[in-house]
């Protein structure tokens, strides 16, 4: 991708780290005028070459400003990736609701805000990038909370998609699978367990940290990112093999069939 993007704006949340911050790398390379909307300034190779905006999405106040801000300064917005997330894992029944309505905050209101702020400046041709979780696509024990709110996010992007095709607006929404960088050790954890779960929670959780090792690095699944993201026009991609095919699988097999293999692979007999 050696195109060169000139004065076209590309705005990405959460790119301070991990794979958000790997694409700000990538949009500066392309010649993107590029910003960043985070909680912490990004920093690249060269140190920070892009335009930074602090922000807790959380906060729709914060979000709103952010996005008033952008708006103010830039005029337009051509590319928009909203890429900020934040995951949980737990007994639906025993995480503290607190943090559950932080999770849908900065999962799924957060880019459902800062798309509605910032579609006034964005204008045939522009592009809206969710980037959703292969979670989204397939329930997982003890993780609902997390995959359900990744699930409305898909549902926000298709529907946008269809509200702005006359706009000449893109819709994106992209499901990356198992990725190695620091949102597995930012996600919000808990093993309180009861009578009714056992050692269930633990042994879920277990199974799903063990994949460390095996998981995309953020650097390569950045670059499939960013390929979607710049050039691409359908409505979801997913990034990862096993989860193109558990896709396709579920597509054949009922939805009876998938859960219970996916009881078979992350709770104890």
């Amino acid at each position: 991708m050696n195109k060169n993007y000139g004065e076209k704006v590309a705005v990405v949340t959460g790119g301070s780290s991990g794979i958000g911050r790997e694409l700000i790398g990538g949009l500066i390379k392309l010649g993107y005028k590029t910003v960043c909307v985070s909680r912490s300034e990004p920093k690249t190779d060269n140190g920070t070459e892009c335009d930074f905006f602090k922000c807790d999405l959380s906060c729709a106040e914060q979000t709103k400003t952010a996005a008033k801000e952008i708006t103010e300064k830039y005029g337009r917005v051509d590319l928009l990736i909203n890429n900020a997330g934040l995951g949980i894992s737990g007994a639906t029944e025993l995480l503290p609701e607190e943090k559950i309505r932080y999770v849908a905050e900065v999962d799924y209101f957060a880019p459902l805000v800062f798309t509605r702020e910032l579609l006034p400046a964005m204008q045939r041709g522009s592009k809206i990038v969710m980037i959703s979780s292969a979670c989204a696509l397939f329930a997982l024990p003890f993780r609902g909370v997390y995959c359900s709110a990744k699930a409305a996010l898909n549902m926000l992007a298709f529907g946008l998609r269809m509200e702005l095709k006359n706009s000449g607006i893109n819709v994106v929404c992209i499901c990356p699978g198992d990725i190695k960088s620091e949102f597995t050790a930012n996600r919000l954890k808990y093993t309180d367990t009861n009578e009714r779960y056992g050692l269930s929670v633990e042994a879920a959780q277990n199974k799903v940290d063990g994949r460390e090792n095996k998981r995309m690095n953020a650097e390569k699944a950045s670059k499939k990112i960013l390929k979607i993201s710049v050039k691409k026009k359908g409505a979801l991609y997913i990034i990862g093999a096993k989860y193109k095919f558990l896709y396709f699988c579920s597509k054949i097999f009922s939805q009876n069939f998938m859960l219970k293999m996916t009881e078979k692979l992350f709770l104890p007999k």
